[in-house]
């Protein structure tokens, strides 16, 4: 339909443009001034031909866009979706309840390191050191070199407890030896002694040296049970003995705190008969 009505318009245009291009009558003057009036009209006429035939180009450019144009109800809502991407869940901070008692690592105490006992027939040697064969079923079997030191090294009489001169051991003399737990890697093995028992007679049994780790005792029977670091169990006999070692302090059964040294001499079924505590 538009297009009919540019070629409507069109022809119309051609037609006054037509009427415009004719030369107009003769009038006096000379042929030259009539040439050259005939020149103006033609310049004019191919003016306003150019000037219609852009003028309806425009306009048909424009009809033609607004009829692509699609048209827009100004009362309907223009609804914009956001480009921010919404997250499917949010973030969530998790607290774990822990329940019990919660004790601080600087109040625990520290757990002894576990001693080796080794026994066998013990040999003098140079320099205040012992070499003993061990015959012992757990730890090293064979022979080991004992360093003995005056600082760190008890010797003591296995019977009284009292403190004896490494002199006094003879070659060939059974001892108890705890050992700590590092030992060189040399053939025979070298290691530092912490405690010696000697003059051990036959089929006696030998004290335990020990660290205590609790105290118990039963309300109902007054019966105390002492635990060491290895976990084994003595049960304190009614008249068991609590002494000092090397001095004359008063001890108690309230001495035998956590992490406390002690000898325990018990019998076979681990009763404990009297209890020598150091100082610490």
């Amino acid at each position: 339909m538009n297009a009919e009505k540019n070629k409507r318009l069109r022809q119309q245009t051609f037609v006054f443009l037509k009427s415009l291009t004719k030369v107009p009558p003769a009038s006096a003057g000379s042929g030259a001034r009539q040439r050259g009036n005939l020149r103006k009209y033609h310049l004019y006429a191919a003016v306003l031909c150019s000037a219609a035939v852009l003028g309806l180009g425009g306009c048909s450019n424009k009809v033609d866009a607004a009829t692509t144009l699609p048209l827009v109800n100004e009362s309907r809502p223009v609804v914009v979706e956001s480009e921010e991407p919404t997250s499917s869940a949010e973030e969530t901070t998790v607290v774990e309840t822990v329940s019990g008692t919660i004790e601080s690592a600087e109040e625990q105490p520290e757990q002894a390191e576990d001693s080796v006992c080794l026994f066998g027939p013990a040999t003098q040697m140079e320099d205040g050191r012992l070499s003993i064969d061990s015959q012992a079923d757990q730890g090293y079997q064979g022979e080991v070199i004992l360093n003995v030191s005056q600082e760190s090294t008890y010797v003591l009489d296995a019977v009284s407890g009292l403190p004896i001169e490494l002199s006094d051991i003879k070659d060939g003399d059974t001892i108890y030896a705890y050992i700590g737990p590092a030992m060189t890697m040399s053939l025979p093995p070298m290691t530092n002694a912490t405690m010696i028992f000697a003059n051990v007679p036959a089929d006696f049994k030998v004290p335990d040296y020990v660290t205590v780790k609790s105290v118990v005792t039963d309300a109902a029977s007054s019966q105390s049970v002492l635990t060491a670091m290895d976990g084994t169990e003595y049960t304190l006999a009614d008249d068991c003995g609590i002494v000092p070692y090397l001095t004359r302090n008063i001890v108690t059964l309230d001495d035998l705190t956590q992490g406390r040294k002690a000898v325990v001499w018990s019998d076979g079924e681990n009763t404990a008969t009297r209890i020598m505590v150091f100082a610490e």
